[in-house]
């Protein structure tokens, strides 16, 4: 995430207000239904989030998770960055991720997702 922190519009503006929900919410939801895909191992994050949290930084609770809104249609579009379960399939799970994260994100916030774009950058072995 970026540090300046973008809020987008969630529903119409009425006369009592508006309501507008931060990024960091959005992609917090979508990394919580990505972990609840069944095959997903664990959020893929990067090399410099990882030694950020190594160094006592607070964990990142978005991590694997890039989220962007598009103005023009006033929706949004993510990236999930995943390490998949040995012998999962990659289409199943991918389908799967792509479905629960659309839904979870349109189904508490109210905006629309564009697109759920998965990228699986490695696999769990089982522990012996």
């Amino acid at each position: 995430m970026s540090d300046v922190k973008e809020y987008w519009p969630c529903g119409e503006e009425s006369s009592e207000g508006n309501i507008r929900i931060s990024e960091d919410v959005a992609a917090s939801i979508a990394a919580i239904a990505m972990s609840e895909t069944e095959g997903v191992a664990a959020p893929a994050a990067s090399m410099g989030a990882e030694i950020s949290e190594m160094l006592g930084a607070r964990r990142n609770l978005a991590r694997g998770v890039k989220i962007s809104f598009d103005e023009e249609n006033q929706g949004c579009s993510v990236l999930c960055s995943v390490i998949l379960q040995y012998g999962s399939s990659v289409t199943e799970v991918a389908r799967n991720l792509q479905k629960n994260v659309k839904n979870a994100i349109e189904s508490m916030t109210g905006i629309p997702v564009a697109g759920v774009d998965g990228q699986v950058n490695g696999i769990q072995l089982p522990k012996k």
